[in-house]
Order: C-alpha cells, then sequence, then structure tokens
C-alpha cells in the first residue's frame, strides 16, 4: 500500500463516519492533492464541497486519479456499489449510432452481479465438505 492510498482510506472513512462536511476528510484530501501540486486545493462553503454526497464524490475521483493504473479502482468500485453501473456504462457505438456492450478494442465490459465475486475453483468445492456450492451465478 502507498501512503496516499492510506490518507485517502482515512479521508473517506473521516467522510462516511461525519453527519456532514467533514474538515478532517478534507484536510487529508488537501495533503495528497498538495503532494501531486493538484490545484485548486478542496475547500468546504462558498460553493465548493457543501454536502457530504460532494465530499465523497472528490474523494471517489482523487483515489481514481491518484491510483491509476495500480488495480484498486475495480476494488474501490465493488465497495461503493457502483461496479456494475460504471462498467455496464463502458461501452462502444456501431457505426449506426446504437450502443454496444464492446469497446474499442472489442472487449466485452458488460458485467452481471455474478461479477462481484470470483468463482470458487472446483478442485476447492470437490475437496472441502464445508463449501457445497459455487458462488451466485458460478456454476
Amino acid at each position: 500500500m502507498r501512503y496516499a492510498d492510506i490518507v485517502l482510506i482515512y479521508a473517506e472513512a473521516m467522510c462516511e463516519l461525519g453527519s456532514g462536511v467533514d474538515s478532517e476528510a478534507i484536510k487529508a484530501l488537501n495533503a495528497i492533492r498538495a503532494r501531486s501540486n493538484a490545484n485548486p486545493a478542496v475547500t468546504s462553503g462558498n460553493g465548493a464541497i457543501d454536502s457530504k454526497v460532494a465530499l465523497r464524490s472528490a474523494i471517489f475521483e482523487e483515489r481514481a486519479k491518484e491510483l491509476a493504473l495500480e488495480g484498486d479502482r475495480r476494488w474501490d468500485l465493488i465497495r461503493w456499489g457502483l461496479y456494475l453501473d460504471v462498467m455496464n456504462s463502458i461501452g462502444g457505438t456501431n457505426e449506426d449510432g446504437t450502443k454496444t456492450n464492446y469497446d474499442e478494442a472489442s472487449v466485452n465490459k458488460h458485467r452481471e452481479t455474478k461479477h462481484l465475486l470470483f468463482p470458487i475453483p472446483s478442485a476447492e468445492i470437490s475437496t472441502n465438505d464445508a463449501i457445497d456450492s459455487n458462488n451466485p451465478g458460478w456454476s
């Protein structure tokens, strides 16, 4: 884990534990933004972050930028309950203008609830008496 990941997890926790816009969360978010020379600093009031939802969104966006290409995004989206919506919104457009589940590299981006969990290997199911079936959606 990187220091930035720890600080952003702290900011997220402070945001979720607080009843409104939490100054500790904003301080933690600004610490990461200052370290990476991101401008402007996040503030509260006067049209900036004025709600818990706006603060949560700012933290989500900062995690996406700061931890890009590090393999955390999928787990963040699953943890936040956004994975299916985000992945299913990615796709391409056919020549006739209709939407497709495939992106420009012909990769299928359509996801279902079964994709929130990995399948249990069949060897594990057959040798472990405590497991009687696979995760939902995987047979």
